[in-house]
């Protein structure tokens, strides 16, 4: 994507996804950066309340498989995992007048601390195909600041922030490194939404259902969707 207004503009824009109109999304906008008076500030403060914000990727997966996927409803949810994190915290930027966009990016995390055992069971070691993250444009350029997994968290695991907001650097997640960008996008792709809900589902029955999953020995499940990512290139 270039830097042109219209795409600029584009990123500014409510979506389905990306409901930064709801009163949820909206009044918490106002009030992380009612103090605040650059949108630098604006978004240090964003980008620290969206890291910050409960992690929880099972739980998350069930009300995603309920059919709750706007950033509004892991805002009232009071948790999220990579894709809601990354829509609460590209939503409080638009909310602001911060275009943001939904990064994509593939990361090698064999281990998957961050992962609660039911989804374990289903990913076993193989890469996040698309694991989401917020863009931000500031002063002219893109910022890819990922804000997964919270600090307290990250500690815990052995995997402290090494990255801290400057307005200038990105911040990688804590997960693992990046191994292939997959492309920005001013909304999810429906392709890549897709996925995501039919892994929760597949989750979902899996554990609570007792049912086998279809997805797990599924070898081209898991590559995501590839047509998505040549569209990008």
């Amino acid at each position: 994507m270039t830097d042109n207004k219209a795409e600029l503009a584009e990123c500014l824009e409510s979506t389905d996804y990306l409901d930064w109109k709801h009163p949820a999304i909206k009044n918490k906008a106002d009030e992380l950066t009612a103090s605040c008076t650059s949108d630098k500030d604006k978004l240090e403060k964003i980008y620290y309340y969206s890291r910050e914000f409960p992690y929880d990727i099972y739980e998350s997966f069930r009300y995603l498989a309920e059919g709750k996927y706007r950033a509004s409803d892991a805002m009232e949810k009071g948790f999220a995992f990579c894709m809601g994190k990354a829509s609460i915290f590209v939503t409080l930027c638009r909310a602001v007048g911060i275009p943001s966009r939904i990064g994509f990016q593939q990361i090698h995390c064999p281990n998957k601390d961050f992962m609660n055992d039911e989804v374990k069971a289903v990913w076993t070691d193989r890469p996040l195909p698309w694991h989401s993250l917020g863009e931000a444009y500031l002063d002219g350029k893109w910022l890819k600041l990922d804000a997964t997994i919270p600090s307290d968290m990250a500690d815990a695991k052995g995997k402290p922030y090494t990255h801290f907001f400057d307005g200038e650097n990105d911040i990688p997640t804590v997960e693992g490194p990046s191994t292939k960008d997959l492309g920005s996008f001013p909304d999810y792709p429906e392709d890549v939404a897709k996925w995501y809900v039919e892994m929760a589902e597949d989750c979902i029955d899996t554990v609570e259902k007792a049912r086998s999953s279809k997805v797990k020995d599924d070898d081209e499940f898991w590559t995501g969707p590839e047509k998505i990512l040549a569209a990008s290139e």
